[in-house]
């Protein structure tokens, strides 16, 4: 089974140029305000929670942002790709 693209940026709620501080800074208020010790027996934060840390340690992490943001801009050139081809289609 294929596992469903996660958009990283937005999970952090940061633009695709933000620096690696104001990384740090939406995953600091984000893991706060998600932590399981303070949201304690709620699933769905502690779901947000384990998002917003496998988000962080792909972008908080130099390489590994670098690498996921080929991947992004791939899957963006084939979402624009499909969009044209759909309009195209339907013209005919």
């Amino acid at each position: 089974m294929r596992k469903k693209f996660v958009d990283y940026y937005k999970v952090l709620n940061v633009k695709r140029t933000a620096s690696q501080a104001e990384i740090k800074k939406a995953y600091y208020n984000l893991a706060r305000k998600y932590h399981p010790d303070i949201n304690i027996f709620n699933e769905v934060s502690l779901m947000k929670f384990t998002l917003i840390n496998e988000a962080y340690s792909v972008l908080g992490d130099l390489e590994k942002r670098l690498k996921y943001r080929l991947v992004l801009e791939k899957r963006d050139q084939i979402i624009e790709k499909n969009r044209l081809r759909k309009i195209l289609d339907a013209k005919k």
